[in-house]
Parts: C-alpha cells; structure tokens; sequence
C-alpha cells in the first residue's frame, strides 16, 4: 500500500506538471487607441496623415505643406467614421496580437529619398507601444493590423 505521504507527494507532482504544460491563452491587453500615420517630406500640399482609431469611432485627419508655388494655408482636414462594434473588435484583437516589443522603435530609414514614413502606436492598458518605418513597408510582426488600418485610411482618404 502506498503512505499516505507518498500519495500526497504523488499528487502534487502530477497537479504541478499539468500547470506547468498547461499553455496560458494571450492576455486580452484592453487596447483603448490605435494610431497610425504618414508623412512625406519633399511634398508639397496635404503631406501628413494621421488616423486615430478607437473603440465606435475612427478620424483621419490630414495637415498641409506648402512651397513652390503650392497653397500655402490649406486648411487641416478631418474625416471620420462610425466604427461597428465588430469592426473596433476586429481592430482591437489585431492589436491585441501585435507584438511590437522585439522591433527596434525605427525600422529602415524612414522617409529618406522621400519614400516617405509611417507609425504606428499602439495604447492600451495604460503603456503605449509604438515602431516608425518606412512608408508601405511590410513588417511581418504587424502585418494583419497594419493591411486593416491601410484599408481604412484609403477608405477615408478624398480622392484628390
């Protein structure tokens, strides 16, 4: 017959080894904003984008630059959209699951030879995470979130 202590001992082994190979699931990191942005530097008119996405709403707001005979007080612009709940559901699960914290803050060479820059950020439960890289770039870490936020800027952006 087995003691009781060996039992005892018995059971703690098997209860420890099913925690520790237990996978724990990602925390759900309460994301409250997504922004991202563009620029370009050797532009002339609307140069500067910024789209701010949080929970039912989303704007993009754009800023002028003027020079060589362009404008040079075009004014800031502001478009913005309802988002469903699943849409901002959508938006914050991908957020969720960008991890950022591997990638240096700048990637590449953002806007050199004007190709132009992009951001993102990313806040929620307080830290804010946030990487800049070139304009268009593919960074696989965020690619589902980035491919999603490009579809709603060029959703929001006027066709010039």
């Amino acid at each position: 017959m087995m003691s009781r202590s060996m039992f005892v001992g018995l059971a703690a082994a098997l209860f420890l080894a099913a925690c520790a190979s237990t996978p724990t699931p990602p925390a759900h990191q309460n994301i409250t904003q997504i922004v991202s942005t563009t620029s370009f530097g050797m532009c002339v008119g609307y140069c500067t984008t910024r789209l701010e996405i949080s929970q039912g709403r989303a704007v993009l707001i754009r800023e002028a630059r003027g020079g060589r005979g362009a404008p040079q007080n075009l004014p800031e612009q502001r478009f913005a959209t309802v988002l469903t709940p699943e849409e901002w559901d959508a938006f914050e699960n991908l957020a969720s699951n960008t991890d950022l914290s591997g990638l240096a803050p700048v990637i590449g060479c953002p806007d050199c030879a004007d190709g132009g820059a992009e951001s993102l950020s990313i806040t929620g439960e307080g830290a804010a995470r946030a990487i800049s890289f070139e304009y268009g770039a593919s960074i696989p870490e965020a690619a589902p979130l980035l491919e999603r936020i490009r579809s709603l800027r060029a959703r929001l952006t006027p066709a010039d």
